[in-house]
Parts: C-alpha cells; structure tokens; sequence
C-alpha cells in the first residue's frame, strides 16, 4: 500500500518536462529544415489509405501528443527517462536516415473543404510548416510508441488507449500512410530493444 501511494503522489519532474520540450522543440526545427532541403520522389499511399476518412477533427488528437509525452516525461522514473532519450535519439538519426533514401510524398486533402474555421486555419497552418513530405516512417508514431512503453509505469492502459488515438489520428489527419505507420511502430521497437538489451548487458557485465 505504502508503495501504491508513493507512486500516485509522485511529483511532476520539472526538469524533465523541460528536456522533453526543448527535445521535441529542436527534433521539429531539424525535420522542418530538412523537409525543405529533401525533394519527395516516392508514394507510399495504398488502396488502405483511400479508405481511410479524412478527420479533421482528429487534429486535437495530433497536437495532444506533445503534452502527452510531456506529462509522461514529468513523472517518470529518471532511469527511464534516461533510457528514452536515449531510444528517441536512435529513433531520430534512424528516421532521418529513412527520410534521406526514401523521402515520402505524402498525399493531403485539400483544407478548404473543412467546414470549422478555426480547424480549417490550424490545420492550414500546420501543413504550412510541415510540408507534406518525408512522412515515412513517422516519428511521431515512433516517439509515442516509446513514451507508452518506457515512460509509463502505472495507469498503462490509458496511456496505451491515449497513444492509440494518437497514432490513429495521424491516418485519419492525412499526415501519414499505412506504411509510415508501421515504420514509425517498427522503428520504436528497434530503438527500444536496443536500449534495452544494452542496459542488460550493462548489469551482466
């Protein structure tokens, strides 16, 4: 019981809601500039994609992955953090090399067509910043596999519940593919097993 209670009043880590920030602030700076820099030569939208609604309403869905993986960061255990950063940044320079063999074009419907205004310019100025390119895999799919994985240690199926939606809603946004998808949940297990193997073969040692 004493350690149940412990965990529930666990306070927020400041400093590691701030490295979260300030990590995801300077991994979008990065992958903005390289999206200008990369001219997309492939499509990896499938029949699948087609039949996937177009959303725009899930854009809440989207952005609500960055206080996601803050508030998961603010409570985690320091080795765990310590470990995800360490998979976040495999998963990172992995991706970017994904993106420089194969940079995506990404197919996106068209923002006038949204009904709601203010989705209409948040969504507009979204895709104005994140051009439509270099979406596979998708590293925002990565990095919330691996906050569910490694950041959470109580409350798991709410969290994973939460990282569902999101991963779903980068379909349903049309900001990924099927493809990117899968390569995003491949990549964060590659990234995780690895940091995870190295950590046991630390304790081995």
């Amino acid at each position: 019981m004493n350690s149940l209670s412990f965990r529930d009043d666990r306070r927020p880590d400041i400093r590691q809601m701030l490295a979260a920030t300030l990590g995801m602030a300077a991994g979008l700076a990065i992958f903005f500039l390289l999206e200008r820099s990369v001219t997309p030569r492939y499509v990896f939208a499938t029949s699948i994609d087609a039949r996937i609604p177009f959303i725009a309403w899930s854009w809440f869905v989207y952005v609500g992955f960055f206080p996601f993986v803050i508030a998961l960061a603010a409570y985690a255990r320091p080795p765990a953090f310590a470990a995800f950063k360490e998979a976040v940044l495999i998963a990172f320079v992995l991706g970017v090399v994904c993106f420089l063999l194969f940079p995506e074009a990404v197919p996106r419907p068209d923002v006038a067509d949204i009904g709601n205004a203010f989705v209409r310019h948040r969504l507009a100025r979204m895709w104005q910043l994140d051009l439509a390119a270099n979406g596979f895999p998708s590293l925002h799919v990565a990095v919330t596999c691996l906050a569910c994985r490694m950041l959470a240690d109580r409350r798991r199926l709410v969290t994973v519940a939460v990282g569902l939606l999101i991963c779903t809603s980068t379909l349903t946004l049309k900001q990924h593919t099927v493809a990117d998808v899968l390569g995003g949940v491949a990549l964060a297990m590659v990234s995780a097993l690895w940091v995870e193997r190295r950590a046991l073969r630390g304790r081995l040692a």
